[in-house]
């Protein structure tokens, strides 16, 4: 058994840390959700002339279904932490603001997936 309580200061300061690393882990999907973007539009617009058309939609379509994972990723994983972690005393983002961000981020992925269609 540990002899560490959970009021031990050095268990509230490694939780502070987990979620400033969680939340890291939160932008750094949405990070990567947007280069799969991207690179699914740029894709779409720079090789239009040396790929053919049904080969280079397919392309863009999956870098763009890879960017949405991407944000759903996100915030799975944000709720994974906020179910596990309620006791810090580093404040967490605010759900509404993590969730906001990455619906707008996958909306703006399917209208991209929609006009490209």
């Amino acid at each position: 058994m540990s002899d560490i309580s959970p009021d031990d200061p050095r268990v509230r300061l490694a939780e502070d840390r987990t979620i400033l690393a969680a939340e890291r882990t939160y932008a750094s999907w949405l990070r990567t959700g947007l280069a799969f973007l991207g690179a699914g539009l740029a894709a779409q617009h720079f090789l239009a002339g040396s790929v053919s058309g049904g080969a280079l939609r397919l392309l863009a379509l999956a870098l763009i279904a890879c960017g949405s994972l991407c944000f759903g990723l996100a915030v799975w994983r944000d709720h994974t932490l906020r179910r596990h972690l309620g006791s810090a005393q580093v404040p967490l983002i605010a759900r509404a603001v993590t969730l906001g961000l990455a619906l707008i981020l996958g909306s703006i992925a399917a209208l991209a997936a929609v006009m490209l269609w």
